[in-house]
């Protein structure tokens, strides 16, 4: 009976032991990110310093301004950011003119877009 209840105990502490470590797996994501209200060439190198200070960041790259956008693609760690907290250290970066402003505000894409893909 004791050995019974012993391996029952064994197999519910290793269950246990393995969600735990599933909630904290770690996986590489990579996010494409429409940045708009940028005005010069180094908007896009503010951002991204602002972005390599953040925890799990693992690549920047962004295209030239396009009109008022850029897009920056961001390969992220899962355990330790989400692309939710990516986008607001965006909206959060000072702009590169007035560090008292908070210029950059990430474009969304409408449901409508995304049927159409």
């Amino acid at each position: 009976m004791k050995n019974s209840i012993s391996i029952i105990i064994a197999f519910i502490a290793s269950f246990i032991s393995f969600e735990a470590s599933a909630q904290t797996a770690d996986s590489l994501k990579t996010a494409t990110i429409k940045v708009a209200n940028l005005h010069c060439n180094n908007d896009m190198p503010t951002i991204k310093k602002q972005l390599q200070n953040q925890e799990g960041i693992e690549e920047i790259a962004f295209t030239e301004i396009n009109g008022d956008k850029s897009v920056f693609t961001i390969s992220y760690h899962t355990s330790a950011i989400n692309q939710e907290q990516i986008e607001k250290a965006i909206e959060a970066t000072p702009g590169c003119d007035d560090s008292a402003s908070r210029p950059y505000k990430v474009k969304k894409e409408t449901n409508r877009k995304k049927k159409n893909q």
